[in-house]
């Protein structure tokens, strides 16, 4: 059994694509099972079994920790039970890209909006750390539009912790286009999905018109694997067994956009018959690529955790005095807003 954990408002990733087999007639993978790491969290066990830590960037730090005690508890039971990402020390989309650059994988660099440091070349652009919500600002081309958008960020009430400056990084074609490329890394085997094509520089999917030459060109990719040496490094350097890596070639050089642990997943669609042979190729290839995390293990049943929790938590456990002095406190809030003196 492989147990698959996302958040539960973000597990629909992996729910689609297990509903898709359904309603195209065929078998889904049993072997594969989705846990919320609300549903762990709230009974402090788990099921002895595979799994695969996703989400890992919509973790807060304490979650990190108690996930990261759930994956301690299962290996201490069964230690031939395979731990996928574990969570304490996948990189996060910053020390990632951090990381990449440092290592010369990438040219381009970025900023917390946080922090003393400020971008030395332009454009850039400002996005949330956390999310995969896509760029907040503009193409930012020198320091002067950065500081407005950082004086506009405030005024508007937003706070400059979690965001960062990317900068732009980033080719169009001969034919105009800028392309993204998608690939799924399991611990090792590659396994291409796509390659998106746009005439804006947010490629989010492909926002023209798909011609003959262009599923073409996205099937030499897939099919092909070009990249997989290179893509298999960049998931080690980021200690990430799963995920999807998003990339784009720039002056024939590999440039990472992002590692999503909880990425969408290629479906079984049948209303596009001329791209349904790569559709079929790359869930193909993921199916097998889950498969591979899943072994026998050789305990069983449930392993108790501890977690973690922040300090708001502990309030519960206070003497009785204290918790009364503070209803008896509320109370007087009350009634100061109520009748509040002259």
């Amino acid at each position: 059994m492989l147990y698959y954990v996302a958040r539960e408002l973000h597990r629909y990733t992996i729910d689609e694509f297990i509903d898709y087999f359904g309603r195209c007639g065929l078998k889904a993978p049993a072997f594969l099972r989705v846990l919320g790491y609300e549903t762990l969290f709230a009974n402090k066990r788990a099921p002895i079994a595979n799994y695969v830590f996703t989400d890992i960037d919509r973790l807060s730090g304490f979650e990190i920790d108690a996930a990261t005690e759930i994956a301690r508890a299962i290996s201490a039971a069964a230690p031939d039970a395979a731990i996928i990402n574990w969570p304490n020390r996948v990189l996060g989309r910053y020390a990632l890209l951090r990381r990449l650059q440092e290592a010369g994988t990438n040219s381009f660099g970025v900023w917390r909006l946080d922090e003393e440091r400020s971008p030395t070349r332009y454009p850039v652009f400002i996005r949330r750390e956390q999310d995969a919500l896509g760029p907040e600002s503009a193409l930012l081309k020198n320091e002067g539009e950065y500081r407005t958008a950082i004086d506009a960020l405030l005024d508007s009430g937003k706070g400059l912790g979690g965001r960062i400056a990317v900068e732009f990084c980033q080719q169009r074609g001969t034919d105009g286009l800028y392309r993204k490329y998608g690939a799924f890394c399991f611990r090792g085997r590659i396994v291409p999905q796509h390659l998106f094509l746009s005439s804006d520089w947010v490629v989010k999917r492909s926002a023209v018109e798909v011609t003959p030459a262009m599923i073409r060109e996205e099937e030499e990719y897939v099919f092909g694997n070009p990249h997989a040496e290179q893509l298999r490094a960049i998931f080690e350097l980021a200690h990430t067994d799963f995920g999807r890596i998003d990339y784009a070639v720039v002056n024939g050089r590999i440039e990472v956009f992002e590692i999503n642990t909880n990425p969408t997943f290629p479906r079984m669609r049948l209303d596009r018959k001329e791209r349904a042979r790569r559709r079929h190729f790359a869930v193909e290839g993921v199916v097998e690529g889950f498969r591979s995390f899943d072994h026998p293990v050789t305990a069983s049943g449930l392993v108790r955790f501890r977690t973690p929790k922040p300090k708001l938590h502990r309030l519960r456990g206070r003497s009785l005095r204290r918790r009364a002095g503070d209803l008896v406190t509320g109370l007087k809030w009350r009634w100061q807003a109520l009748f509040p003196r002259k």
